[in-house]
């Protein structure tokens, strides 16, 4: 794509400013920027903005439908250097639980929460002397 790289992600998301009661309260990330109903995140070389699904059904010019729970699209990744203490934390702050910590094949120790609109929130440890790419564990 001519050298490009993602420069930003956009959740859609029902209501901005619960999602960031959500993204800067429990998980702690600074606002960058909020437009009444976008708001950007500061995180680092990818930023993460916030969208509301109405303001998004007019810029794209049709209804959007609030994705299914349970068929989830993406996940939102967090290297973090304590995956338990990283998720029990999360859950003291009021994140709604998805799976606790658990090793995986592929090298880490990952953990999710759901954001308010059911987006997953990943919480991935490096465990030491173990692969960390998913792509090489084959998954």
């Amino acid at each position: 794509m001519l050298g490009a790289h993602p420069d930003y992600v956009v959740l859609v998301v029902e209501d901005v400013s619960r999602s960031l009661e959500f993204y800067a309260g429990v998980l702690d990330l600074r606002v960058a920027h909020r437009a009444g109903e976008y708001a950007q995140l500061d995180t680092g070389a990818t930023r993460v903005g916030l969208y509301e699904r109405a303001a998004m059904s007019a810029t794209l010019g049709r209804p959007l439908a609030a994705p299914d729970p349970d068929r989830p699209g993406f996940e939102l990744g967090f290297k973090v250097p304590d995956c338990d203490a990283a998720y029990a934390e999360l859950r003291r702050r009021g994140a709604r639980p998805a799976v606790a910590p658990t090793d995986r094949p592929w090298g880490q120790r990952t953990a999710y929460v759901l954001d308010p609109d059911g987006h997953l929130v990943e919480l991935a440890e490096d465990l030491t002397g173990a692969p960390t790419s998913r792509s090489s564990a084959g998954s």
